[in-house]
């Protein structure tokens, strides 16, 4: 009999951690073209590792994993799509917000 084991390694990311470009696009299904079409934007940040090659922060996963499904799924352009995040995000914020003032509320 055959036994395979899969040796999985991770760790945490944080603020400070960066993530080669290349590797985001193919984790979000994104090219290169629109991740720095998203940085110009004010998306997300990106710098220079070195000629040609680009990083992005690590926390930036989440919303470019939203960018990538909306841009493959439903064929929305770079702008909509980083349009569509930014109002979901203020969304996701006030509703936040209003659940926090309803716990104050409920208080009195």
């Amino acid at each position: 009999m055959v036994r395979v084991t899969h040796v999985l390694e991770a760790h945490l990311i944080g603020d400070g951690d960066w993530i080669a470009a290349s590797d985001i696009c193919q984790l979000c299904r994104i090219d290169l073209e629109a991740m720095l079409e998203l940085a110009a934007l004010g998306l997300v940040a990106s710098r220079e590792a070195g000629p040609g090659e680009w990083q992005v922060p690590a926390t930036a996963l989440p919303r470019l994993r939203v960018v990538g499904r909306l841009m493959h799924d439903l064929g929305v352009n770079v702008s909509g799509a980083a349009l569509a995040v930014e109002l979901l995000e203020a969304q996701r914020q006030l509703e936040s917000r209003i659940r926090h003032l309803e716990r104050l509320a409920g208080d009195y």
